[in-house]
């Protein structure tokens, strides 16, 4: 049986995107890894059952514009977003947005009823917030 073992981000900066995903979601950071052939470091953040790996090249490649907006983004094959699940997503909404983290699209509603909204951390990946 397989079980999902982590998620990766790539991102422009490690010491920017570790404070995120801490602050914002409440990750716990683990230890740097560097492989300095690659010019890489690389550092797992937890919370509960989920691990997030985080991939920092010195010379990073910026997202390109067209995957910056969740529409044309879906649009591109691919590995798209990954999504947290909120008990209550009006309080997640209100915190995210005092918080002052970017929303990318406003709260919407699927066809079953449920509601969602997308966040983007500092490098524009797109992060959906779902209600449970």
């Amino acid at each position: 049986m397989l079980k999902v073992a982590h998620i990766a981000v790539s991102v422009s900066s490690m010491k920017r995107a570790k404070a995120f995903y801490c602050r914002v979601f409440g990750f716990r950071a683990g230890q740097d890894y560097k492989i300095a052939g690659l010019g890489l470091t690389i550092c797992i953040l937890k919370k509960d059952a989920v691990a997030l790996e985080l991939f920092a090249f010195k010379k990073p490649r910026l997202l390109p514009k067209y995957r910056r907006e969740l529409i044309s983004d879906l649009k591109t094959v691919g590995i798209k977003h990954f999504c947290f699940e909120a008990r209550d997503i009006e309080a997640e909404f209100r915190r995210l947005k005092k918080a002052k983290v970017r929303l990318a699209t406003p709260m919407r509603v699927f066809d079953n009823g449920k509601r969602y909204f997308f966040v983007k951390d500092p490098d524009g990946s797109l992060i959906e917030i779902m209600e449970a």
